[in-house]
Protein backbone atom coordinates (compact mmCIF):
# COMPACT_ATOMS: atom_id res chain seq x y z
CA UNK A 1 0.00 0.00 0.00
CA UNK A 2 1.27 3.53 -0.96
CA UNK A 3 0.48 6.88 0.87
CA UNK A 4 0.79 9.54 -0.39
CA UNK A 5 0.02 13.71 0.99
CA UNK A 6 -1.53 15.61 -1.82
CA UNK A 7 -2.04 19.21 -0.81
CA UNK A 8 -3.71 20.96 -3.69
CA UNK A 9 -6.53 18.60 -3.13
CA UNK A 10 -9.38 20.75 -1.57
CA UNK A 11 -13.11 19.70 -2.72
CA UNK A 12 -14.89 16.62 -2.80
CA UNK A 13 -14.00 17.32 -6.75
CA UNK A 14 -10.39 16.71 -6.47
CA UNK A 15 -11.16 13.46 -4.44
CA UNK A 16 -13.36 12.21 -7.48
CA UNK A 17 -10.55 13.22 -9.88
CA UNK A 18 -7.95 11.61 -8.14
CA UNK A 19 -10.15 8.64 -7.26
CA UNK A 20 -10.89 8.11 -10.81
CA UNK A 21 -7.04 8.86 -12.30
CA UNK A 22 -6.11 6.27 -10.19
CA UNK A 23 -8.85 3.45 -11.43
CA UNK A 24 -7.86 4.01 -15.16
CA UNK A 25 -4.19 2.84 -14.28
CA UNK A 26 -5.37 -0.10 -12.16
CA UNK A 27 -9.34 -0.51 -11.81
CA UNK A 28 -8.81 -3.14 -8.87
CA UNK A 29 -7.17 -0.39 -6.81
CA UNK A 30 -8.54 0.18 -3.97
CA UNK A 31 -8.61 3.90 -3.33
CA UNK A 32 -8.83 5.59 0.31
CA UNK A 33 -8.74 9.14 0.60
CA UNK A 34 -8.98 11.34 3.64
CA UNK A 35 -10.26 15.23 2.97
CA UNK A 36 -8.79 16.71 6.15
CA UNK A 37 -5.21 15.57 6.07
CA UNK A 38 -5.02 15.65 2.36
CA UNK A 39 -3.90 12.00 2.12
CA UNK A 40 -4.50 8.92 -0.57
CA UNK A 41 -4.09 5.59 0.21
CA UNK A 42 -3.51 2.98 -2.88
CA UNK A 43 -4.01 -0.41 -2.35
CA UNK A 44 -2.66 -1.68 -5.88
CA UNK A 45 -0.42 -3.85 -7.98
CA UNK A 46 0.44 -0.97 -9.87
CA UNK A 47 4.47 0.50 -8.88
CA UNK A 48 4.72 3.91 -7.29
CA UNK A 49 5.33 5.37 -9.99
CA UNK A 50 2.61 4.84 -12.18
CA UNK A 51 0.23 6.04 -9.42
CA UNK A 52 1.79 9.07 -8.56
CA UNK A 53 1.75 9.32 -13.08
CA UNK A 54 -1.70 8.85 -12.78
CA UNK A 55 -2.65 11.82 -10.41
CA UNK A 56 0.39 14.04 -11.28
CA UNK A 57 -1.45 14.04 -15.34
CA UNK A 58 -4.39 14.72 -13.13
CA UNK A 59 -3.45 17.71 -11.70
CA UNK A 60 -2.97 16.38 -8.45
CA UNK A 61 1.02 15.98 -7.52
CA UNK A 62 1.61 13.71 -4.54
CA UNK A 63 4.03 14.50 -2.37
CA UNK A 64 6.69 11.74 -1.03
Amino acid sequence: MYTFNVPKMSCGGCVNTIRAAILQVDESAVVEVSLPTKTVSVQTGSSEEVIIKAMSDAGYKPLL
